[in-house]
């Protein structure tokens, strides 16, 4: 068990680190260039199969019951996409979103919320407060706002539509500066968050036979992938990890689970903190090539699929890493220059909450800057800064 929240521990580091804003790039990097007959087959297979990503998504629930989504965090369009999902997931039959975005532990006031005769904004805060205080962004609580704005339109025998908050508070009272395996461990009480989120996935909808859409961070949602444990100072790979939420899920219903990619950049092989077109850009090439911009497409299986990367982190550890090696669809909706920021909630944390906030910050230097709420509201809109972050891709 120690040795599962060490690495636990490692890859949520892991997770943050890709989001970095420290970008090496000093100019805007080109599109990788492809033959022209490359090319025009890619174009004619999403001519040819071409759905809405909405469309997409719904059409993959005929043949899986678990469907991941990945993202790259704080997207205002993909998180935009969720919310518009809600009415349609409800229409085909699929009751269930689960997301990573919200703690386990509040599932009664979760389901008290959504099942509400009148919203509470308030309450939403407390929730998503619980999983982050440093996530405060409308999009993210506006998911919560669209399956209750659903439920108030049913009539009351209908099912309700559910979201099932999959992650676990920490015990933050245990987190200390200088931290041993010890102290770690009390800290992630529950294991290896991962673990739990999939187990919470078994419980609430692989036993129950119900099919789930399942919303959170890419590295969460691998399935067949397995991420490289890799230490980039000295350039070694340690192992491929297999125990990813989406990994867990997979092992247990193999040909019931299906990984959707969200574009967004990925991590250079050479560092966290470089952010590279995935495929070296070759789906933003196709891309420019149609008006309409917003696409659900399978890469397994696919002329897409083929496309290799020897230039990502995401290929250490493969002999020949393909984009269907990383995933089994893609969704495409803007080119990053046309990427926004979600929106931070300026009432997220307040003098009321921010003692609690503070101490549940992990670095230890910024607590002490931490003077005042706007502190920590200025910090999340500079995570949110996506045109900055993103300002070396076109």
């Amino acid at each position: 068990m120690i040795k599962k929240v060490i690495v636990s521990t490692l890859f949520s580091f892991l997770s943050l680190m890709w989001f970095s804003p420290l970008i090496s790039q000093e100019a805007v990097k080109p599109w990788k260039e492809i033959s022209e007959t490359k090319k025009k087959e890619l174009i004619a297979y999403l001519k040819a199969n071409w759905k809405s990503p909405e469309d997409y998504i719904i059409e993959k629930f005929a043949r899986y019951d678990i469907v991941f989504i990945g993202e790259f965090h704080r997207i205002k369009h993909d998180v935009e996409l969720i919310q518009n999902l809600i009415p349609r997931l409800y229409a085909a039959g699929i009751y269930d979103l689960g997301i990573e975005f919200l703690p386990y532990e509040e599932q009664a006031r979760i389901n008290r919320l959504i099942n509400s005769e009148k919203y509470d904004e308030d309450l939403a805060r407390s929730l998503m407060f619980q999983f982050d205080p440093c996530w405060g962004y409308v999009e993210y609580m506006d998911i919560l706002k669209k399956a209750w704005q659903l439920n108030n339109s049913l009539s009351k025998d209908q099912p309700r539509f559910r979201i099932v908050g999959l992650n676990y508070i920490p015990d933050w009272s245990v987190l200390q500066e200088k931290m041993t395996v010890n102290l770690w461990e009390k800290f992630w009480h529950k294991g290896d968050p991962d673990q739990h989120m999939a187990e919470v996935i078994l419980k609430e909808f692989v036993a129950q036979k119900k099919k789930a859409l399942i919303y959170s961070g890419m590295h969460h949602a691998f399935t067949k992938y397995y991420q490289p444990v890799y230490d980039f100072e000295k350039k070694v790979l340690i192992r491929l990890h297999k125990g990813r939420m989406g990994n867990i899920i997979a092992e247990k219903i193999p040909d019931k689970v299906f990984t959707i990619f969200l574009h967004s950049p990925w991590m250079a092989k050479t560092s966290f903190t470089e952010l590279i077109y995935p495929v070296g850009g070759v789906i933003d090439l196709v891309m420019a090539e149609f008006e309409d911009k917003r696409v659900g497409f399978d890469v397994k299986g696919s002329p897409f699929g083929e496309l290799e990367d020897p230039e990502t982190y995401y290929s250490i550890g493969y002999d020949r890493f393909t984009l269907s090696v990383f995933c089994d669809g893609y969704i495409f909706q803007k080119h990053f220059k046309d990427y926004q920021g979600c929106t931070v909630d300026e009432q997220f944390v307040t003098k009321d909450n921010l003692k609690e906030a503070i101490s549940r910050i992990f670095n230890f230097d910024w607590r002490r800057r931490i003077t005042k709420p706007e502190d920590i509201i200025i910090a999340m809109k500079n995570d949110a800064e996506i045109k900055r972050r993103f300002r070396y891709l076109k």
